[in-house]
């Protein structure tokens, strides 16, 4: 399967269903197609629910990840921390995000009555934005993520990442501080929760810029990891190896398409539909359809890590060795990273790392 056709045709898809958008829906208006009540449960039901649902995915990451703790009393491998990471993201976003919709939920009666129905002011403003520096810890995280794997599978380039893997989340930390802090005016109260302003176009600007960065990240970091595997393949069918050897390789490959495009796929569904958003607000179009599901496409990146996680270590933990062959490889892969011995060890990385 070739990658890039894959993907544009992904989003070709995606970007498809602006054209199931009525025109007179599309306006400068605030106005709703549906009535008062079908309004409130399509905007409150369907972000609670995903919220829920990506909140009990983090939830069982966490308790894996314990588990794994607990049994080998040292520090967890970085194909098993990655996800952990990830889960955080997505929890502090989703923990947050859901008090914001519950809040404006119980006000249902002001909610009829056009009232405002979110959370008073200081505490909106905080809210709006804890959720966009969450969601750009997410973004930028991916990215990272992304990076980090090209330099150990393509570069060979085999770094301490500290402490807590600090020199990760540092510069996370840091690029997520700034791009919330510049527009620190562009929060408060919207129609039905606590975030971005309408009027705040720099915000959405930034947003579209990042997400479009980490996009094109991602593409070229891993299009150049399987580029490298499909390399190390043909090197290896040049000389004579064994059976075994060229079946494992091609093993290998398989397995890392498939955690490729799953990590791609799940970014593009969970951050297109925002760049859609974005665009409609720069526009100065309101939608009331996508206005609703993009701050619960987010949690597909929950959600999808859960079932990646769930895919590569099965769905209850096992000391045993049946489900931990992968993480048995990776653990001695590691070891020879540390003490920088040869190269016999990169197909484990790679189908680990990715």
């Amino acid at each position: 399967m070739d990658l890039i056709p894959f993907l544009f045709r992904i989003i070709i898809f995606i970007l498809s269903f602006l054209y199931m958008i009525p025109l007179n829906d599309a306006a400068p208006t605030q106005s709703s197609p549906y009535d008062s009540i079908t309004e409130f449960h399509i905007v409150f039901v369907i972000p609670i629910t995903f919220h829920s649902i990506n909140l009990l995915g983090t939830l069982y990451i966490f308790y894996r990840t314990y588990l794994r703790w607990k049994r080998d009393h040292r520090s967890i491998v970085l194909s098993l921390r990655f996800p952990f990471y990830l889960a955080i993201t997505d929890f502090l976003y989703s923990s947050l995000d859901l008090i914001n919709y519950s809040y404006s939920a119980s006000n249902k009666s002001k909610f009829l009555n056009n009232e405002v129905i979110t959370l008073p002011s200081p505490l909106c403003e905080i809210m709006g934005f804890s959720v966009v520096l969450f969601v750009s810890f997410n973004i930028l995280l991916v990215g990272a993520i992304s990076i980090t794997t090209w330099l150990r599978v393509v570069q060979e380039y085999y770094f301490e990442l500290g402490k807590y893997d600090y020199k990760i989340w540092f510069p996370i930390v840091i690029l997520s501080l700034i791009f919330p802090l510049s527009t620190l005016n562009a929060y408060g109260p919207t129609k039905y929760n606590c975030g971005a302003k309408p009027e705040a176009s720099a915000i959405m600007k930034i947003f579209f810029i990042l997400i479009v960065l980490t996009l094109a990240t991602i593409l070229f970091c891993y299009i150049h990891i399987l580029t490298t595997i499909r390399r190390v393949k043909e090197e290896n069918s040049s000389v004579s190896s064994s059976n075994n050897s060229w079946m494992y390789l091609n093993n290998i490959e398989k397995k890392t398409l498939k955690k490729v495009l799953t990590y791609i796929l799940v970014f593009i569904l969970q951050y297109v539909p925002v760049l859609i958003y974005n665009m409609f607000r720069l526009l100065k179009i309101q939608n009331f359809i996508i206005g609703v599901i993009v701050s619960s496409v987010i949690c597909l990146g929950g959600i999808g890590n859960v079932i990646q996680y769930i895919c590569n270590e099965g769905f209850r933990y096992q000391s045993s060795s049946v489900t931990c062959s992968d993480y048995k490889s990776e653990t001695k892969a590691e070891a020879d990273e540390a003490v920088d011995e040869q190269k016999s060890n990169d197909d484990s990385i790679i189908t680990n790392n990715v």
